[in-house]
């Protein structure tokens, strides 16, 4: 399986992806040469050109979407890089340290406050709504809502994280709900400003919601 996700993360973003503005930094030509994991360490063996171009930014960027793509699944906590066979203690023109295997808390600072995993864009619903992914909020807690094919709000609930206020925690959250016909939707997530009460760290996913 971990083999197939970081496949298809190499692939590229798809159309649907794209239209909800998802862009990847991994450059084409990328391939994965090998990868075994042990004790919750995940080897990810890639050929020169997934270390080619970009800037710092991209560099990192492209080390964090192999992690958080691994790391999804619970034998790996963490993922070992490798070029060709050689582990990589630098990477890239910009000479990004490596050496190491690198997990999920590295790589936060590429986060926006509110990271949703699951559900994804172009994924199908079903009730109950079932959310995951990490936070950064204030006092851990962010709004979660479900908007169906008609626009209407079938679900507007407070998520509580299990950390917030400068340290990034997890969520992991069920919400029931009804609708009458299957459609095309969406899930918003964001924080309520305590300066002012508005709306911010919105984060939208464009999906189908089923009954």
């Amino acid at each position: 399986m971990g083999s197939v996700a970081v496949n298809a993360l190499l692939g590229g973003t798809n159309s649907t992806e794209q239209s909800a503005g998802l862009a990847s930094v991994v450059p084409a030509g990328s391939r994965l040469q090998g990868l075994s994991i042990a004790d919750g360490v995940a080897t990810a063996n890639f050929n020169s050109a997934f270390a080619s171009g970009g800037g710092s930014f991209s560099m990192q960027a492209r080390i964090a979407q192999v992690v958080f793509t691994l790391t999804q699944f619970p034998t790996v906590q963490k993922v070992l890089f490798q070029l060709n066979g050689v582990t990589a203690t630098t990477f890239g023109g910009e000479g990004l340290l490596l050496g190491q295997p690198v997990g999920r808390s590295d790589e936060v600072n590429l986060l926006p406050p509110i990271f949703l995993e699951t559900p994804a864009v172009g994924d199908t619903v079903h009730s109950p709504l079932h959310l995951t992914g990490m936070s950064n909020t204030y006092e851990a807690t962010f709004q979660a809502q479900l908007v169906d094919s008609t626009g209407h709000t079938v679900v507007n609930h407070y998520v509580t994280a299990t950390a917030g206020t400068g340290t990034w925690g997890t969520f992991d959250e069920r919400f029931s709900y009804t609708i009458s016909a299957n459609g095309t939707g969406k899930v918003v997530v964001f924080e309520i400003s305590p300066k002012d009460g508005s709306r911010v760290n919105e984060v939208v996913v464009p999906l189908a919601v089923a009954l």
